[in-house]
């Protein structure tokens, strides 16, 4: 009897095995049969293939191109200069930017020029005698003379034994030891060298200067040069002269005209980029203003411009056909920040403008068409 049930009972397992395996047969075929039916809207844009433009986009700093960095040379203290020395003042040309005291060393150098204005005399009488030629170009260089202004360069000596007679009562050694010491006093103040303004100040009147410490940044403004950082692989296709649209942000409607004056031919070995610097003049701008850069280096034919985000693979895109997703093999001819510049598609074609999540060749789509509203 118990075999009987035991049986039995292994029949009603086997027979209920059966229909789970026909009831989940039946549902995956079911599930199948809706994944694969499964169809997608897309969007996509006909693709109208013409004559593309390539910019390419950079940003760098403005730098002034005449720019000055003003070290001491000397120690001593800065003299009062009425406030001048301060950022944002203009100086003139010639004008004194930094003064350092020196009245022992100008004192120094009256001594000096009042000893060689009397041991030129000394040899006056003998060049009268032996040398009477050229006597009197002498003679009015020593009338003229004044201690208290740097020397005048000396009378040209066309004889021979005047210029050994000179050397040996040491005219010469005297009067270069003198411009020597002329050349260090002119160490103690700072002139301009252009017109320009004073960007930088690290000193004050009354301040100890010593040797070697930094004093202040002088830049001629108006004339600039911004520096930009571009792929090296495009670089042969700018040229200097050529023109560059500039702006302070890309989004703003001001801009300015800019130049390419000069091209680095050496290559980042990490970026792979190379430094390409522009020019611009304007009052406008400023010294260290962040600026964007757009240069149109080429134009690409039968191409079409469109959002990175389309490829896939590195060169694929995605177009419909026939109600189903094609994997595109195209070739990437620039890429800038969210944009690539592509070839390889026909006119006509449906390129896929966003990829859905699990996006596969063959799969079922639908293109979305916008309807008007009533």
């Amino acid at each position: 009897m118990r075999k009987v049930i035991i049986s039995a009972v292994g029949i009603v397992i086997v027979i209920a095995s059966v229909q789970t395996c026909k009831m989940m047969s039946a549902s995956k075929e079911q599930f199948k049969s809706i994944s694969v039916d499964k169809i997608t809207t897309v969007f996509t844009e006909k693709v109208v293939l013409s004559e593309v433009p390539v910019f390419i986009e950079s940003s760098g700093v403005l730098e002034a191109v005449e720019k000055l960095e003003l070290y001491s040379e000397v120690q001593g203290m800065m003299l009062p200069d009425g406030g001048k020395f301060k950022e944002g003042v203009s100086f003139s040309a010639g004008q004194t930017l930094i003064a350092v005291k020196a009245n022992d060393i100008q004192a120094q150098l009256v001594a000096q020029r009042s000893s060689f204005q009397r041991l030129l005399t000394s040899v006056m009488a003998d060049m009268r005698l032996d040398y009477n030629d050229q006597f009197s170009g002498w003679n009015t260089y020593l009338t003229n003379m004044n201690v208290e202004k740097a020397l005048a360069e000396l009378p040209v000596v066309s004889s021979e034994q005047l210029k050994l007679f000179l050397t040996g009562r040491s005219i010469y050694s005297e009067y270069y030891n003198i411009k020597n010491a002329e050349i260090n006093l002119a160490k103690f103040s700072i002139t301009a060298p252009y017109n320009g303004i004073l960007v930088e100040s690290n000193v004050d009147p009354g301040t100890v200067i010593r040797p070697g410490q930094k004093l202040g940044v002088f830049i001629r403004p108006n004339n600039y040069e911004l520096e930009i950082a571009v792929s090296a692989a495009i670089t042969d296709k700018l040229e200097k002269g050529q023109k560059v649209k500039l702006s302070i942000d890309k989004f703003f409607d001001k801009t300015w005209d800019g130049t390419i004056s000069r091209m680095n031919r050496t290559v980042n070995t990490e970026s792979q980029l190379s430094a390409v610097f522009v020019k611009v003049n304007s009052e406008k701008l400023k010294d260290g203003m962040f600026m964007h850069a757009k240069i149109q280096a080429n134009a690409v034919e039968s191409a079409l411009e469109v959002s990175r985000s389309v490829l896939f693979d590195d060169n694929k895109v995605f177009i419909v056909r026939d109600s189903m997703l094609i994997e595109k093999p195209i070739l990437v001819k620039h890429q800038a920040q969210n944009t690539a510049v592509i070839s390889g598609l026909e006119n006509g074609d449906e390129l896929l403008t966003k990829i859905p999540p699990g996006a596969f060749a063959g799969m079922k789509v639908s293109i979305y068409q916008e309807t008007e509203s009533k």
